[in-house]
């Protein structure tokens, strides 16, 4: 880069030594990370700092501390150390060829598992040779995954809140009224959420997007709900409802694939209450087919499965 005749101070080798060093507050970490000598990474720093006219780092008991200006430095360059991790992931992938290889996340593992295992099944059926590589996250890991191009598709969140990323409705799930078999409300054809106000619950942590919709719901209809007790996953629901003699909100899917140990009744709420599961990815990254034919699996799959299951409410 050039200007006004002169070298540019900033380079992608100069931004890449600083992330390193800034990254792990150690000359010695940051030259093994980068494969460089040690003598290497200590002089293009120094010169670096000394062409910005501002220290980066100070050195504390052995460890290099970021100035002010190295932490500003930072969040302005992090999106370009994003952009730059994931031109890398890209060019792997050019360089593997006839390579096919799909990389997926999903939310924690739950009712819906075992449709995306069937969606799975059919890309494999179509394509023997793919490689699929499968793992587990929420709502930020994915979104942190798809931005350094670990991931090609999260699926089983709402939306993701990130400019970078698309989100894609596979299905819209009405949220129901769950609670122990036994419970007195179990004879009812429909649940009032004013009856999370006045009966013990368990609901899904307020930390996931999933609790958000729940209480956001109930707060809006002026329903306050006894959170003392909430669950991160709401695969872990069912059981702790029977156990525990609660009421609970769920999707429809979690709702009726409770593990067999949970004898739980599942009923219609009185108000509207949806949830909508998302396949997130890079905004604007044209999909493989072996990636379009698994959204269109897991779109199939989840159309019947929520006909099945509107015909017990």
């Amino acid at each position: 880069m050039r200007r006004g005749g002169q070298l540019s101070t900033l380079t992608i080798q100069r931004l890449e030594i600083f992330r390193a060093i800034y990254e792990s507050g150690s000359l010695t970490q940051a030259a093994s990370e980068l494969k460089l000598a040690q003598p290497t990474v200590s002089k293009h720093i120094s010169n670096f700092q000394r062409t910005l006219g501002f220290d980066l780092f100070v050195n504390e008991k052995g460890r290099l501390r970021p100035t002010v200006e190295a932490n500003a430095l930072y969040q302005e360059c992090k999106g370009m150390f994003d952009q730059l991790e994931h031109i890398d992931q890209s060019v792997q992938s050019l360089r593997r060829g006839s390579e096919q290889v799909l990389r997926v996340m999903i939310v924690v593992p739950g009712a819906q598992l075992r449709l995306f295992s069937d969606a799975i099944r059919a890309v494999r059926d179509r394509w023997p040779d793919i490689n699929l590589i499968v793992s587990v996250g929420g709502r930020d890991t994915q979104i942190w995954k798809l931005r350094r191009g670990e991931i090609d598709l999260g699926i089983g969140t709402p939306k993701l809140p990130h400019p970078d990323i698309e989100s894609e409705v596979l299905t819209t799930l009405r949220m129901v009224a769950v609670m122990p078999a036994t419970h007195e409300l179990a004879t009812q054809k429909k649940v009032s959420v004013s009856d999370f106000g006045k009966y013990p619950s368990i609901l899904p942590s307020d930390s996931t997007l999933y609790g958000k919709l729940i209480l956001r719901t109930l707060e809006h209809v002026g329903v306050v709900p006894d959170t003392r007790i909430s669950a991160e996953a709401p695969s872990q629901l069912p059981l702790l409802v029977d156990s525990l003699e609660c009421l609970s909100i769920l999707d429809m899917i979690t709702a009726f694939h409770p593990p067999k140990d949970a004898a739980i009744k599942v009923s219609p709420l009185d108000v509207s209450m949806d949830y909508n599961v998302c396949v997130n990815r890079i905004q604007g990254r044209v999909l493989t087919p072996q990636a379009e034919f698994l959204i269109e699996k897991l779109r199939e799959g989840l159309s019947q499965e929520k006909q099945r299951m509107e015909r017990q409410l």
